[in-house]
């Protein structure tokens, strides 16, 4: 698996245990306790976004669909 792939699942993961969305501040906050870097979570975010597993609105992710296993 690549390292963008892995980081997604983790990123996906830590937006799950939030409830399934969590705002720009919570994600900030909590990556580095799901081993995302700081300066990968917006790019991350944004490959997310354009892959349709997230949507944002008004600064809240939210899922849209999960990556099955």
């Amino acid at each position: 698996m690549s390292r963008e792939a892995s980081e997604l699942r983790v990123l996906l993961k830590m937006i799950r245990d939030f409830g399934g969305s969590a705002s720009w501040p919570v994600l900030v906050n909590n990556c580095s306790k799901y081993g995302i870097q700081f300066l990968d979570l917006k790019s991350l975010l944004e490959i997310a976004k354009e892959r349709g597993l997230i949507k944002e609105e008004a600064g809240i992710y939210t899922l849209v669909r999960t990556v099955g296993h």
